[in-house]
C-alpha cells in the first residue's frame, strides 16, 4: 500500500484540541483520513497545532528522505501563516504565534521559498503533489491579530499591526506576483483572501469550502463553534470532498 504524506497546522492535526473547549469530543475523522480512505493509502499525517511554514516544510523534507520512494503515493500540504515562528531544540519543534526577529515582507518571502523548495523536494524524488494555502497567508495580521489564549503562544490581548499596513500589503503583494511563474501544483494560488479578486487572488481552503466570514461559517454548519472557526467533523467531510473534486483524485 502507498503512503498519503501530509503535513499543515491545526487544520491538519489529527489529534487537534479546541482551547475554547478543552472537554469537547474532537476525536472524529479529519480530512487526511477521509482522503487516505478514499485513495486507499496509508496516511502518514504530520500536521500540528500551531505550526508554521518552517515546521511544515522541514516536516516533509524529513519524512520524504527517510522514505524509500517507491512506497510514496501521493504528497499533500496546507500551509500556514508567515508570520508563525517554529524552531527545533533537541529533536523537538516548537512554536511562537508571530515572529519577533524581521518583517511580514521577509516572513512571506521565507514562507513562499519553503513553497518552492517543497516543490523541488518532490519533484527530484519524482513525487506526485499538491499544496494550498489552508488559511490566510499574512492578511489577518495586516487587520490585527484577534486575542489568543493558546497557552504556548503567550498573547491574551489582540495585536495591532506594527508597521504602515497600506505600504506593506503592497510590498507582499509584489512580491508574491514574482512566484507566478515557477509556483506549481499550487491550488488556488496565490491563495489570498476573496477581498483580493482584483489581484488574481484565488482562495484559501478554509475560506473557499468554510465561508470568509463568521456568520456564513455558521451557517455552513462546519466549524467548531462561533469562538473556534477551525473544522468541525462536517468541516473536515467537506474539505475532502472539495480536494477530491478539485484535484481530480
Amino acid at each position: 500500500m502507498k503512503k498519503l504524506i501530509v503535513s499543515g497546522d491545526s487544520n491538519t492535526d489529527l489529534s487537534f484540541r479546541s482551547v475554547f473547549h478543552p472537554e469537547m469530543e474532537l476525536s472524529y475523522k479529519k480530512w487526511p483520513q477521509h482522503l487516505a480512505e478514499h485513495l486507499g493509502m496509508e496516511l502518514v499525517c504530520l500536521g500540528k497545532m500551531g505550526k508554521g511554514n518552517q515546521y511544515i516544510y522541514h516536516s516533509l523534507l524529513h519524512e520524504i528522505i527517510r522514505t524509500p520512494q517507491e512506497e510514496i503515493g501521493l504528497v499533500m500540504v496546507g500551509w500556514s501563516q508567515a508570520m508563525r515562528k517554529d524552531w527545533l531544540q533537541d529533536d523537538r519543534w516548537f512554536c511562537q504565534r508571530t515572529n519577533n526577529d524581521g518583517d511580514l515582507l521577509g516572513w512571506v518571502t521565507n514562507s513562499l521559498d519553503h513553497y518552492i523548495s517543497f516543490q523541488f523536494l518532490c519533484e527530484n524524488f519524482d513525487l506526485p503533489y499538491h499544496h494550498w494555502q489552508m488559511t490566510d497567508l499574512f492578511e489577518g495580521y495586516l487587520s490585527g491579530l484577534p486575542g489568543s489564549i493558546e497557552p504556548h503562544w503567550g498573547q491574551a490581548a489582540k495585536m495591532n499591526y506594527p508597521g504602515n499596513a497600506e505600504k506593506d500589503e503592497l510590498k507582499v503583494l509584489t512580491r508574491i506576483t514574482e512566484y507566478d511563474d515557477v509556483i506549481d501544483n499550487f491550488m488556488g494560488w496565490p491563495g489570498l483572501r476573496s477581498s483580493y479578486k482584483t489581484i488574481n487572488g484565488g482562495f484559501n481552503l478554509l475560506e473557499k469550502v468554510i465561508g470568509d466570514d463568521r456568520q456564513k461559517q455558521l451557517d455552513s454548519g462546519c466549524i467548531v463553534s462561533e469562538l473556534d472557526d477551525h473544522p468541525n467533523e462536517a468541516g473536515h467531510k467537506a474539505i475532502a470532498k472539495f480536494l477530491i473534486k478539485e484535484l481530480n483524485l
